[in-house]
């Protein structure tokens, strides 16, 4: 019985310090990313070289992009797929990283911590001097984000409709799908 209390107690301290993990990295993360994206001293250049080392390190992109591509990831060729990678974080880069500079002063507080389907889900707000607070959700699995929830809508399941409503228009043409998007970055 004391063996059987003492395994148990092992994996309690286990997922324990998990759960820390995950709850320190989003911390970390989120405070490292507010203090060098909001930092009005540095050029768009400068914030968006920022942006994308913040986006390797914290972020599975590989498969965020895998997802938002949804059924279309499998038919692609391991070309479209490195092709669609790059297109994808120069979006996120042109689409985010210039709107960081709004967040200056905001206030950023990691809540709790849950665990499904074998990923880890760090609760937390995000709050702008003034303004109402903002529930941001991330989905963290090996230490990378994998989603981020924004007031209960996944941003990449918003991307996976978006891209894959593009995919349709373009009748599952991968390559056409590329070109479209290259020419909008």
């Amino acid at each position: 019985m004391k063996k059987i209390t003492a395994i148990i107690a092992i994996l309690l301290m286990m997922i324990g310090a998990g759960y820390c993990d995950s709850r320190s990295f989003i911390n970390e993360l989120g405070n490292r990313a507010i203090q060098t994206l909001t930092n009005s001293n540095e050029s768009l250049d400068q914030i968006e070289t920022s942006f994308v080392k913040l986006l390797d390190e914290g972020f599975d992109i590989p498969h965020i992009a895998s997802f938002v591509m949804g059924r279309y990831w499998k038919q692609a060729i391991p070309d479209q797929q490195d092709r669609f990678m790059k297109i994808f974080k120069n979006r996120l880069k042109k689409a985010y990283a210039s709107r960081f500079r709004e967040y200056r002063g905001v206030k950023f507080e990691v809540g709790e911590i849950s665990q499904r389907s074998g990923a880890e889900f760090v609760k937390s707000t995000i709050q702008k001097p003034g303004g109402p607070k903002t529930d941001v959700e991330w989905r963290v699995m090996k230490d990378k984000i994998q989603d981020v929830t924004v007031d209960g809508i996944s941003m990449s399941v918003t991307l996976r409709d978006d891209y894959n409503s593009l995919l349709s228009q373009k009748n599952g043409n991968i390559n056409e799908f590329l070109k479209v998007l290259e020419a909008k970055s």
